[in-house]
């Protein structure tokens, strides 16, 4: 199973009378088809209002059908979705942690990059270089 993203709404489960509905609903549905075609030769008046009542109870049952399917799909769906924004909230925070890094070494002075620095100032900057790019490392394997 995968975890719960903290936070994160749970999915709906069809269950009680909600799961008994959603089965039988279909299953009505089901015994009226063969109702329909048990009573193929009635009058045309009388077929009229059982199709007009047929259009009605079909859809009811395809809402049934709906539910039932489109509940296990969404709660495959909403699964991933979380182990996703479980793994990306990692990198998220990661990429926060490297990019405060970089700002609290930011240079003071308005210098135009490496090249304007002085010898022992080099060192110092080749060195927060390295600084970077090691964390960049730990933080992103």
């Amino acid at each position: 199973m995968v975890p719960q993203v903290q936070g994160a709404p749970r999915t709906a489960r069809l269950s009680g009378a909600a799961l008994v509905a959603a089965l039988a609903v279909p299953i009505a549905f089901g015994v009226f088809v063969v109702f329909l075609v048990i009573e193929v030769d009635v009058s045309e008046v009388k077929w009229a209002r059982l199709a007009w009542l047929f259009a009605s109870v079909e859809a009811i049952a395809f809402g049934a059908a709906g539910a039932l399917f489109g509940s296990s799909i969404q709660r495959q769906r909403a699964e991933k979705a979380e182990a996703d924004a479980k793994e990306n909230a990692t990198a998220a925070a990661n990429s926060r942690a490297l990019a405060e890094a970089v700002k609290a070494d930011e240079p003071q002075s308005g210098g135009g990059g490496l090249e304007s620095l002085g010898p022992g100032q080099q060192d110092a900057a080749a060195e927060v270089a390295r600084r970077h790019a090691a964390l960049a490392r730990r933080l992103f394997p």
